[in-house]
């Protein structure tokens, strides 16, 4: 996938491997007896599907001393909380007892399979029909009676789209509704805990939007723009588009990614765990015509997600792009558009495996705990579906069983899960505490995860690795080892001085005005009305020297992005700063420069040191933790003037592979008399400087066996 460039006009990429669009015509005529004939059979168990069940928690453990297993991941949780344990049940334990069903035609071979292993079929994704949502376009259909012993969920002519998939007529279909005892709630829960497992090996998921209908010159233009990169035969086709024509193309995207499908909690799951995608939407037609389908692969619909991700909706000062506009924010805000976006880099969603690596039993494991979080953005009836949700994403051996529960405590259990199986978030979330079940007065140590803690995850193969172990916790405590770095009342705790601060506002202050008029470097609204904190922070970081602002910055980016070279343009910038030249010529005559330094302002002040809480008026501050001009850490804190706090980082968390899972502990004592019994007052992110240094800090710094309380 490439970019749009050009003013006015806009490239539209393609990649002809495995991209289409096409509408397809149905036949206006009534089913017939021969193809009416579907009925569900049963096809084996879920035991049939691979058995994944029994796979470790996250697939491949960490070393060869620690496996996080299903087993081990429960074990650890019954101690620390029996109420969550028990509603835990192991796949493994119910896959032969489960049944699985497919839809099959009865006039075709049924096509068992001799090793029980169920035949190649295909799945459904679509939205449940209910009172207050039952598409008026596509209103529910049942064949002929006494053809089927079931209802279909979607409109006849989805139905007719759908039986085209098959490669051949004995391929199966997998429709939850249909194929789900939906009266037996213990076959229902069973199976949710392999919805993974059937998604994952469906050969083709085809998805149903039945809640928009283009028209036939709208579908016939996206099927004119496949057609015409797919002629240009590259691996990488393009078409360019005239302002009209982007402008037209970016109000059908956003009305396909209006459709419900893209607000739901299961579909994102479904989306996540499968490979293989086609989209199915209606086409409006006259009465007496034939009904089109529109047909797109994933492929296409990223597509039409990069249009609209580079697509300038502020070029026109009018109503059209403002409702352009409000109607893509939303849509960001869901987080669906950057799942659509590489659903191919995240494989089935689990079970990531650097290829380069030489150590081969190292796993990159999917955060339940990020996974949950991103779930919050999502509609679902049941809360408790997005624990489920949740384990089958990271793939867990264990299935939930358990009753409905608010989203508050679905966040605290699946917390606990998380740091049994060895997931570091879990020690680095900044949030408020969650309240302990049963008493709301009463808070837990673990705390909620904000979106500022999965800063710079995305593209970032290692930031999730397992702990080495898991640290001896309860709901109310957890025992950490840490290495102390600083006090407030330690005069090696650095603020910063006055010319450096000078120098920090006017090039924040230039990039705020700079942003008022160029499109290319607008800034964010957080980002202004943080001007303060944006300012202190420049200082800092401009104190600490050039070479390591280089560096720091080298440490934070995507090993699919190419290393900065900061120096340069900061010399540049503020050598103008010296000579008293005006901001707006300096950015003129050196853009790259200056896009360079935004960028690495926007990494320094949003993603990295940003205060926990604005209330608590935290500020940053440097500290030297070496003999290098590399060893300086920048990270937020309180002021000086507050209780005392002592600043420091648990040992599990200087693994070199997490650089955006390190955090600086700000404590104060519980009481006098409990000098290893601490409290904690936030934590901060950190930037710059190789953390692993201090592991050669004198044993005296080392502060074993301390108990974080609530």
């Amino acid at each position: 996938m490439g970019e749009l460039t050009g003013v006015g006009r806009y490239t539209f990429h393609i990649r002809p491997d495995g991209n289409h669009c096409v509408l397809r015509e149905l036949e206006r005529r009534k089913i017939n007896d021969d193809e009416a004939q579907e009925q569900v059979i049963v096809a084996g168990s879920l035991q049939a599907l691979n058995c994944g069940a029994d796979r470790p928690m996250a697939a491949i453990p960490v070393s060869a001393n620690h496996h996080f297993t299903a087993l081990n991941v429960y074990a650890t949780i019954q101690p620390v909380a029996l109420a969550f344990a028990r509603d835990f049940a192991f796949k493994k334990d119910v896959a032969a007892e489960a049944p699985f069903r497919l839809i099959h035609p009865t006039l075709a071979p049924q096509g068992l399979r001799q090793d029980g292993r169920p035949p190649s079929f295909i799945a459904l994704s679509y939205c449940w029909h209910n009172p207050q949502w039952a598409p008026d376009a596509h209103p529910v259909d049942t064949l002929p009676a006494g053809a089927v012993n079931f209802s279909w969920p979607i409109s006849k002519w989805m139905v007719q789209s759908l039986l085209l998939e098959r490669t051949s007529p004995s391929e199966g279909i997998w429709i939850d509704q249909c194929c789900i005892n939906q009266d037996d709630p213990l076959e229902k829960a069973r199976t949710i805990g392999f919805m993974n497992l059937i998604y994952e090996q469906a050969r083709l998921v085809v998805v149903v939007l039945e809640d928009v209908m283009i028209d036939a010159a709208d579908g016939a233009l996206l099927e004119s723009l496949m057609q015409k990169c797919s002629n240009q035969g590259s691996t990488e086709s393009s078409v360019l588009l005239e302002s009209t024509s982007v402008h037209h193309v970016v109000r059908l995207a956003l009305k396909i990614f209006s459709a419900r499908w893209f607000t739901r909690a299961w579909c994102n799951h479904e989306l996540l765990v499968s490979r293989n995608h086609v989209f199915l939407m209606g086409v409006s037609t006259p009465p007496e015509d034939s009904p089109r389908i529109l047909r797109m692969t994933l492929l296409f619909i990223s597509s039409l997600i990069l249009v609209c991700s580079n697509y300038d909706y502020t070029g026109a000062k009018d109503l059209y792009h403002s409702e352009l506009m409000e109607q893509y924010q939303k849509l960001r805000q869901r987080g669906f558009l950057h799942i659509i976006l590489n659903p191919f880099g995240l494989g089935a969603g689990y079970n990531l495996i650097d290829e380069n690596s030489a150590d081969s039993t190292v796993h990159y494991m999917k955060s339940p705990v990020e996974t949950l979080r991103n779930l919050s953005k999502f509609g679902a009836t049941v809360a408790a579906d997005k624990v489920a949700i949740a384990l089958n994403i990271v793939g867990c051996g264990l299935y939930y069983s358990g009753p409905d529960r608010s989203e508050h405590d679905c966040g605290l259990l699946l917390s606990v899960v998380a740091l049994a199986a060895g997931d570091p978030t879990v020690l680095c979330c900044t949030g408020a505490g969650y309240n302990l079940p049963g008493n709301q007065n009463t808070t837990s140590w673990i705390q909620q995860p904000q979106q500022l803690d999965f800063a710079g995850v995305a593209g970032r193969k290692g930031t999730h690795r397992r702990l080495d172990y898991v640290p001896a916790f309860t709901l109310n405590q957890v025992e950490l080892d840490f290495i102390y770095l600083v006090s407030n009342t330690d005069a090696i705790l650095r603020t910063a001085s006055q010319p450096y601060i000078q120098q920090a506002q006017w090039f924040v202050d230039g990039c705020i005005e700079t942003s008022k008029t160029d499109a290319m470097f607008r800034l964010g609204a957080s980002f202004i009305q943080a001007r303060r904190t944006k300012i202190l922070v420049v200082a800092c970081a401009l104190e600490c020297g050039s070479r390591w602002i280089n560096e720091a910055a080298r440490a934070k980016t995507s090993a699919d992005y190419p290393d900065p070279d900061l120096e340069g343009a900061i010399r540049v910038f503020f050598a103008g700063y010296e000579e008293g030249y005006s901001f707006p010529a300096l950015v003129e005559q050196h853009r790259d420069c200056y896009e360079q330094l935004t960028d690495v302002l926007e990494t320094l002040t949003l993603d990295y040191v940003s205060p926990i809480d604005d209330t608590l008026n935290w500020s940053p501050a440097w500290l030297p933790i070496g003999a290098t001009y590399l060893d300086k850490i920048l990270f937020m804190c309180p002021p000086s003037q507050a209780q005392p706090f002592y600043a420091a980082i648990p040992t599990l968390l200087l693994h070199k592979d997490y650089t955006d899972c390190k955090r600086l502990f700000l404590l104060s004592t519980v009481n006098a008399a409990a000098s290893d019994t601490w409290k904690v007052l936030g934590k901060s992110l950190v930037f710059g400087g190789d953390l692993d240094v201090l592991l050669t800090l004198e044993s005296s710094r080392v502060w074993k066996g301390q108990k974080i309380r609530s």
